[in-house]
């Protein structure tokens, strides 16, 4: 973080080096966390590169000592969604995104067969999920965001992030009880890759 908010600095001071630091640093996480909402690669790499362009316009707007992440991840998620809906005439509400990633545990964990039965279940219980449920899981358990962080990103009240976290566990267990591995599931949520 501490790097991360060096670099945030610089921008804010007009250091195009920091800008294309964090450029490097944040492009693959951005791209990435895009490509969970469409299969539209140049759609996520230009929504990439327009944050990152904004970013640098609005550089002298930027709040001293906010999370670069946080901010990065909001951007662009604001950023990406416009150009959905630009592009494909669309509008999209919170509820109709489709949201999906992927799921790998720990093969130190859980043995190579075992590891891929349970990996395909949950992502079979995922995606009985709303995509707003598996977002806020993503961001939850994948990347450790803080409930107000990710309240900002998915631009909601943080006591409705609560709520959606625990309907969205609770859906999952719910769906994982049904066989085994629901008691294994909530072992290795903090250790999901």
């Amino acid at each position: 973080m501490r790097s991360e908010q060096f670099l945030w600095d610089a921008i804010r001071n007009s250091d195009v080096t920091g800008l294309e630091m964090l450029y490097k640093q944040y492009n693959e996480v951005l791209y990435s966390y895009g490509k969970r909402f469409t299969g539209d690669t140049h759609l996520v790499e230009d929504a990439v590169q327009e944050t990152f362009i904004s970013i640098w316009k609005y550089r002298h707007n930027l709040a001293a000592g906010s999370n670069p992440t946080y901010y990065l991840l909001r951007s662009f998620r604001n950023t990406l969604l416009q150009l959905l809906q630009t592009r494909s005439g669309t509008t999209y509400t919170e509820e109709s995104l489709d949201f999906s990633f992927e799921v790998a545990f720990d093969s130190k964990l859980i043995a190579g067969e075992e590891a891929a039965i349970l990996s395909r279940r949950v992502q079979q219980a995922l995606a009985q999920l709303t995509g707003r449920q598996r977002e806020i899981i993503y961001f939850r358990f994948f990347e450790g965001l803080s409930f107000e962080e990710i309240a900002g990103i998915m631009q909601m009240q943080v006591r409705a992030t609560y709520k959606l976290s625990a309907r969205a566990l609770a859906a999952l267990r719910g769906i994982m009880a049904s066989g085994t591995g629901s008691l294994l599931l909530l072992v290795l949520i903090p250790h999901w890759a």
